[in-house]
C-alpha cells in the first residue's frame, strides 16, 4: 500500500471575510510528482502557506505523513517537513553552500563550524546528485540554475518529505530545467514526493504523475497519467490555449523543449518555419539592429527588428538578457559592433524612442503614490516638455484613452484597482508612449492563464499602433502564440532563427 505524503480533506481558508481555498482536496503519496496548474492564483499563495505550516483553517483537515497536524478544531502552529523552491530564493547570499546547507538548518547545534567537514559532505551529496557544486562557493555568484539545486539539496539534506518545484519554468533555461527534471526524478525514487506548480500543460505532462486543476480555490479535477491529452485539459481552459495547436508546430530541431505542442498545426502546415518569412515584414524598414555586437555573454550577436513585428529571444543558457539590457539602458557600450536605431548609431539621446516593461512591471515600474493618469504618462514628460504643466494635453488624453481604459483612468489611488488593471496600465504607459521599440522582459512571469490572456491582447495592442516589440523570454511556450519570428540563442550567439506562418 503507498504511503500517503499530504492529505487535504474539504479544507476552507479564508482571510479577511474573503474565501482562499473553497472545499479544497488533494492527496500526494511517496515518491509522486503532483502537477498544479493554477487556472487562475485565486487561493494559491493561502495553499502553499498551508501545506509547510498549520495555520488556522475555516474548515477541513490536513494529514501529513499519515497523521493529523492541522484541523479546524485546533490548528498548532507547527511546521511540516516541507521546502518551497521558487525565484525568491531562500539561500543567504553572502554565505556558502556548505553554510546555507548545514548551519542555516534548523536543529544545527554546534558552536564550532568545521568548514572542512562540511563542505566535505557536501562533496558527497553533490557527486551523487551528479551536480558540479563545491560546498566553498558563496551563494551569491551562483546561477538561479545552481541555487534551486543547492536549495534541493538542502531540502533532501534537511529531511523534506514533500517539495514544492513553484514556476520553475520561468526563470531557469531550457537547457537547465530538463536537467533539473531528471534530478527530481532521480530523489521520487529514493521517496522524495513533489508539487509541481506550472502555467502549461505540457509542461506538467513532462514531468508529473498526476495533475491537479485549481480555479478560484478549488481543485476541479486531478488527471492521471493516462488522462495527459488535450482533449482532457482543454475544457478547463480560456480561448487563449484553446487554440494552442494553431500556432505551435515547430521544427524536429526543437526537440529539447519538451512541452511544446506539436499538433494539428504540424500536419497542415501551418506554425513556424526556417525558410518563409512573413510578407506583411519582408521589405519593411529595419527599426532595431544589434550588428556583430559582443559585451559579457554576447558573442557576435546579429539580428534586428522591424516596424509592428514581434520578435522574440530565448536564451538557452539563460545568460544575455542582462547584457542586452545593459547595452539598451546605456549602462555599458558593446566591446565589438554596434546597435542601430533606424538605421543610425543608438545613442542616450534616442532613450525616450526605447519603452521597456520589466519583469514583474507592477512591482518594478508602477508609482503606488502617484494617481492612474500620472503613472500613465510618466515617460511621455520628454515628448511633451511643458507636459505637466497643461491640464489640456491631460484632458486631450483622458479624451483619447477613456473609452478604452474605462472610469479607472480618474483613479487617484491605484492601490484600490486590480492586478488586471494595474497589468493594463504598464501597457498604456507604453502606448501613449509610443516608442520605435518596447522590449519586454518575461512578460507572462507568474501570470495565472487568465492573465496570460490579456497581456497576450496587450502585447497585440503595441503591435498594432506599429510599436516594435522585442520579448526577452525564459518560458517558451506563451511567447510563441504573439511572435512573429523567434530567435533561438546558445553561448551568446544566435543560432536559430523560425518565421511564423501566421
Amino acid at each position: 500500500m503507498r504511503q500517503e505524503i499530504l492529505r487535504l480533506d474539504k479544507v476552507i481558508t479564508a482571510e479577511n471575510g474573503v474565501t482562499l481555498l473553497n472545499h479544497f482536496n488533494l492527496h500526494i503519496f511517496r515518491g509522486e510528482i503532483m502537477g498544479l496548474i493554477a487556472i487562475n492564483r485565486h487561493g494559491l499563495e493561502s495553499l502553499i502557506e498551508l501545506m509547510g505550516r498549520n495555520v488556522p483553517l475555516f474548515y477541513g483537515s490536513v494529514y501529513f505523513g499519515e497523521q493529523l497536524v492541522n484541523s479546524y478544531a485546533h490548528s498548532p502552529l507547527t511546521r511540516n517537513k516541507v521546502a518551497v523552491i521558487e525565484k525568491r530564493s531562500g539561500l543567504i547570499e553572502n554565505l556558502t553552500v556548505a553554510d546555507n546547507i548545514y548551519v542555516m538548518r534548523r536543529g544545527f547545534k554546534k558552536y564550532i563550524i568545521n568548514s572542512k567537514t562540511l563542505n566535505s559532505q557536501f562533496k558527497m551529496f553533490a557527486r551523487e546528485a551528479g551536480v558540479n557544486l563545491r560546498g566553498e562557493q558563496q551563494v551569491q555568484g551562483l546561477s538561479y540554475y545552481e541555487k534551486c539545486i543547492v536549495e534541493l539539496l538542502k531540502a533532501i539534506i534537511g529531511g523534506a518529505k514533500l517539495i514544492i518545484i513553484r514556476d520553475i519554468s520561468n526563470f531557469i533555461s531550457t537547457t537547465d530545467l530538463i536537467k533539473f527534471h531528471k534530478l527530481i526524478q532521480t530523489y521520487t525514487g529514493l521517496g522524495v514526493s513533489f508539487l509541481y506548480i506550472c502555467s502549461h500543460h505540457q509542461e506538467a505532462f513532462s514531468i508529473c504523475n498526476k495533475i491537479c486543476l485549481m480555479e478560484n480555490g478549488k481543485a476541479l479535477k486531478v488527471l492521471g497519467k493516462d488522462e495527459f491529452i488535450e482533449e482532457k485539459i482543454l475544457p478547463f481552459t480560456n480561448e487563449f490555449y484553446k487554440n494552442y495547436h494553431v500556432r505551435q508546430a515547430l521544427p524536429e530541431w526543437l526537440n529539447d523543449f519538451p512541452w511544446v505542442y506539436r499538433g494539428k498545426a504540424a500536419a497542415t502546415g501551418k506554425g513556424f518555419d526556417n525558410e518563409n518569412p512573413p510578407k506583411p515584414f519582408k521589405n519593411q524598414q529595419r527599426v532595431l539592429e544589434f550588428c556583430n555586437v559582443s559585451s559579457g555573454s554576447l558573442d557576435g550577436l546579429t539580428f534586428n527588428i522591424k516596424a509592428g513585428e514581434c520578435v522574440v529571444l530565448l536564451d538557452k543558457n539563460n545568460t544575455v538578457y542582462t547584457d542586452i539590457l545593459a547595452l539598451m539602458n546605456f549602462e555599458r557600450k558593446p566591446i565589438q559592433g554596434q546597435i542601430l536605431l533606424n538605421g543610425e548609431t543608438l545613442t542616450q539621446k534616442a532613450n525616450q524612442k526605447l519603452g521597456f516593461i520589466p519583469e514583474k512591471p507592477i512591482r518594478n515600474l508602477l508609482f503606488k503614490e502617484m494617481s492612474y493618469l500620472d503613472n500613465m504618462c510618466f515617460t511621455s514628460d520628454k515628448k511633451l516638455k511643458p507636459f505637466w504643466m497643461r491640464k489640456a494635453i491631460k484632458k486631450s488624453i483622458i479624451k483619447e484613452y477613456e473609452p478604452l481604459i474605462g472610469p479607472d483612468i480618474h483613479m487617484s489611488d491605484i492601490m484600490k484597482l486590480s492586478v488586471q488593471s494595474l497589468y493594463s496600465l504598464v501597457y498604456y504607459r507604453i502606448h501613449l508612449q509610443n516608442p520605435e521599440v518596447a522590449v519586454c522582459v518575461n512578460p507572462f512571469f507568474e501570470g495565472d492563464m487568465s492573465m496570460r490572456l490579456q497581456i497576450r491582447n496587450l502585447i497585440k495592442m503595441l503591435l498594432d499602433k506599429k510599436i516594435a516589440v522585442l520579448i526577452l523570454a525564459v518560458n517558451l511556450s506563451d511567447s510563441l502564440l504573439i511572435a512573429d519570428r523567434f530567435l533561438v540563442l546558445e553561448n551568446g550567439s544566435l543560432v536559430n532563427e523560425l518565421y511564423s506562418s501566421k
